[in-house]
């Protein structure tokens, strides 16, 4: 096969970048992923412990949640209020 000057061939440089774009894309994804599993597992182990305890990953999971909507209301409010 010829090759056309001006053109370069695909190496290792664009192998990473196509690495890391999408290990951008899926890293968050696979931590969220990874945080939803240990909070369920620490749900488990701390109803085995006593049934009330099982309520903590559930109110730090409500509490992320106000605050997450709190930051969203801050960041993006609307012109005019």
């Amino acid at each position: 096969m010829y090759e056309v000057p001006g053109e370069h061939r695909p190496g290792c440089r664009d192998v990473r970048v196509l690495t890391l774009a999408m290990l951008a894309v899926i890293a968050p994804l696979i931590g969220a992923v990874a945080i939803i599993a240990g909070g369920i597992a620490a749900s488990i182990w701390l109803f085995t412990i006593h049934p009330a305890l099982a309520l903590i990953p559930v109110a730090l999971i409500v509490a992320a949640i106000v605050i997450y909507a709190r930051w969203e209301q801050i960041r993006y409010r609307p012109p005019g209020l």
